[in-house]
């Protein structure tokens, strides 16, 4: 079975669904345009340092203005 994200409305099925095909229906699919297959990758890496210094140039007081008058 192949995990795939519909691109083009198919039998009732929703175009942007995600759907298990055959492999044999899936390679049909996609020669047709109607069918990619579902990124399996993470969306972000995982964070290398988590006690990395803070940012210098961040103000701790962000809800005060300097101005006067």
């Amino acid at each position: 079975m192949v995990k795939a994200v519909l691109l083009k409305p198919l039998d009732g099925l929703t175009e942007g669904s995600e759907h298990d095909f055959e492999q044999d229906d899936f390679n049909r699919l996609e020669r047709l345009g109607a069918v990619r297959k579902v990124a399996v990758a993470k969306a972000a890496p995982p964070v290398l340092n988590k006690a990395a210094p803070p940012v210098a140039n961040k103000s701790l007081d962000l809800g005060r203005t300097s101005r006067k008058g």
